[in-house]
């Protein structure tokens, strides 16, 4: 399987961030707020890339937020079929364009 990367696609007062999945039919993104990384005033699912073949990645203020909400999607996706065989949770930093 190739690497899958997040990349920064577009940074205002948000950051629309997206990963290439490796299916090959998806493009999930995910947006995160410059002035909201807890996301007080935001839906914290939209820190949430899912993609339809069960690959996902999740975003956080810091690398225990983005696992956390990780750990909550590993959870959350098979419930709603979008179940894998299990997930290999990896860190990705600083995605400034």
């Amino acid at each position: 399987m190739r690497a899958m990367e997040v990349f920064c696609e577009r940074q205002t007062e948000e950051a629309q961030l997206a990963m290439t999945c490796a299916c090959g039919s998806c493009h999930p993104t995910a947006t995160a707020y410059r002035d909201d990384p807890h996301y007080t005033w935001h839906d914290p699912r939209l820190a949430e890339g899912p993609c339809c073949c069960g690959r996902f990645f999740a975003l956080g203020h810091d690398a225990e937020a983005a696992r956390a909400r990780a750990e909550a999607m590993a959870q959350r996706l098979p419930r709603e079929g979008r179940a894998s065989k299990g997930h290999d949770f990896r860190a990705q930093a600083d995605l400034r364009p």
